[in-house]
């Protein structure tokens, strides 16, 4: 009982003296006078959260406050880790980052060494707990209450930052990895939970949007969205690593958090106008698989291949993840032009849709509609597409005269063919539709 009650007392202790310690850095920074005073008080709070060699420090300060950084006691790892975790998971870092990304950055910054600004200015936000991190960045791109400040040097820097610690140290794929580990306190069905995905997806997504004209190019909506696509899907591999190693098994739980997150980025994508970059980088990846899969095995054993393969768990979840009714509509329109500009076989594209819509198809009665009812009737697609639309979605079976099909999609195909007859032979279709949908109703019909 009392070590039940040692843990919250200590954690409560803890917190008292990271707010104390980031009140006196504060303090210090708002009354310096050089710009060593503020890298001496940044290093003071630096030096009990990361495992900093202050002897970087050394060689980059005037001699009066050398002594100062080098004399500082350094914590143990155990108790770095206890003042990190109620530094980020508390008040302390909205406090500490607000004065960080406005006032050392309008009158300070551009003074600091490249070795103090890398390990006592970058550090709080690079080596941070990245959900906490990107809300606090992201406003800083549009800054309000800035009477006195550098508005430029404020935008400027928060668009290196950001640089830094979402693309060059896969900052959105280390959201992820959070938001799974997250689950151990958090249910993911939780309302508060998902919220919360949701509002930190958002304020990714809104990035290119909200950064300045003539800010570094790989803001830009193409390269960022790309980029993060690039991270997010590294975790496909990442986990089949781990699988094949005998690595760490990831629980439902923690899949599912992940997936949330992955889910809420990739819809937010769609519905920015990037479904394309999405969608490239995705095929890419699944093409090569499926090719893999289909050299090394009997077709009548891929379904059972690709179910047991760990590298398709990802894939095979992906899009069951993704709860945005548009997003899932454009990605899948997007998937079909872009097999079809890959000039994929039908066997392949078969497979690559059965790898990533199987879920959706076999338990959700609105994607089975969009494919059947929508792509077929209302949507333009080049023939080769009608063709893996068919197979995929009405008989349920690879192009291949070898496989039967089974009883049941005979019946939904006779169903959806005197839809088709229905649908063509009415006179208010023949006056309105375009030639291109009359054409894709026609080959339906003589399929």
């Amino acid at each position: 009982m009392m070590e039940e009650e040692e843990g919250p007392k200590r954690k409560k202790v803890v917190e008292a003296q990271v707010l104390d310690r980031v009140g006196e850095v504060i303090s210090g920074i708002k009354k310096a006078k050089h710009v060593d005073q503020v890298i001496c008080s940044l290093h003071s709070l630096a030096i009990l959260l990361f495992p900093l060699d202050s002897s970087l420090l050394s060689g980059s300060i005037d001699e009066r406050y050398r002594n100062q950084i080098l004399s500082a006691k350094v914590p143990s790892s155990d108790e770095r880790n206890e003042w990190w975790q109620a530094f980020y998971r508390g008040t302390g870092f909205p406090a500490m980052a607000r004065v960080l990304l406005r006032e050392v950055a309008s009158n300070w910054l551009a003074c600091f060494p490249i070795s103090a600004r890398r390990h006592v200015y970058d550090a709080f936000l690079v080596n941070g707990l990245m959900t906490e991190v990107v809300q606090t960045l992201v406003p800083c791109l549009q800054p309000t209450g800035t009477d006195g400040l550098d508005v430029q040097s404020v935008r400027s820097n928060t668009e290196r930052l950001i640089i830094l610690c979402l693309l060059e140290n896969d900052g959105v794929v280390q959201m992820a990895r959070e938001f799974g580990s997250s689950c151990q306190t958090e249910d993911s069905g939780d309302e508060h939970f998902k919220t919360t995905v949701s509002m930190v997806a958002q304020v990714v997504s809104s990035i290119p949007d909200k950064a300045q004209m003539g800010a570094p190019v790989s803001l830009s909506s193409h390269l960022f969205f790309r980029q993060i696509t690039i991270q997010l899907l590294s975790l496909a591999e990442e986990r089949n690593l781990n699988l094949v190693n005998g690595g760490a098994i990831f629980n439902k739980s923690e899949m599912d958090s992940t997936f949330l997150f992955v889910g809420e980025i990739f819809s937010r994508i769609c519905r920015r106008g990037s479904a394309d970059v999405l969608v490239n980088e995705i095929v890419r990846r699944v093409l090569r698989l499926v090719q893999s899969i289909l050299s090394s095995n009997d077709y009548s054993l891929v379904a059972d291949v690709i179910g047991s393969n760990p590298a398709s768990q990802f894939w095979l979840n992906m899009m069951l993840s993704i709860k945005d009714s548009y997003a899932v509509e454009r990605m899948s329109e997007k998937f079909l032009h872009e097999l079809a500009t890959q000039r994929v076989s039908d066997v392949e594209a078969y497979w690559i849709l059965w790898l990533l819509f199987c879920r959706n198809f076999a338990h959700q009665a609105s994607f089975r509609a969009m494919f059947v009812d929508k792509f077929l009737f209302w949507k333009v697609f080049p023939v080769c597409c009608l063709r893996w639309i068919l197979h995929f979605a009405l008989l349920e079976r690879p192009p291949d005269v070898n496989l039967i099909p089974k009883g049941h999609t005979n019946h939904n195909f006779l169903e959806t063919l005197q839809h088709l007859v229905s649908v063509w032979s009415k006179r208010e279709f023949v006056q309105s539709a375009t030639t291109e949908q009359q054409i894709c109703i026609l080959f339906s019909l003589s399929y």
